[in-house]
């Protein structure tokens, strides 16, 4: 899965680089598909470096709220995310904005909400007060 993810936001990211952008023209279907493919794995691997989760085995979220901002093809993605460990099965969720942008590194805002199910390991996660 991984590898996909990475192969299709390689592609993308190739496909934007074949011609100038311009900035006022929105983009066509294809692009934003990649676009989003590519926030996606950011933000998830930002949500893995920010609070030092393990490997993450999946993502799940029925709260996000895409909002346009500025130049076609960028928004901020308000979500709610339950995240799944690999390893330790723990599951946390989390509550951020994921900032994607055309011509800078996509950014995340996110913070620790509560864990939803323990890990196998004795380390606890606490909301901050």
């Amino acid at each position: 899965m991984r590898k996909t993810v990475l192969a299709l936001a390689v592609a993308g990211l190739a496909l934007a680089s074949c011609g100038p952008s311009d900035p006022g023209k929105p983009e066509g279907g294809l692009m934003l598909g990649l676009r989003a493919i590519f926030a996606f794995k950011t933000c998830t691997d930002k949500l893995e470096e920010r609070f030092g989760l393990k490997e993450i085995a999946g993502v799940t979220s029925n709260d996000m709220d895409p909002q346009p901002t500025g130049r076609p093809g960028e928004w901020d993605v308000k979500f709610t995310a339950d995240v799944t460990e690999k390893e330790s099965g723990r599951v946390t969720r989390y509550k951020g904005v994921c900032r994607v942008r055309r011509d800078q590194p996509t950014t995340l805002d996110a913070s620790f909400v509560k864990e939803l199910k323990a890990g196998t390991d004795v380390v606890r996660r606490v909301r901050p007060g």
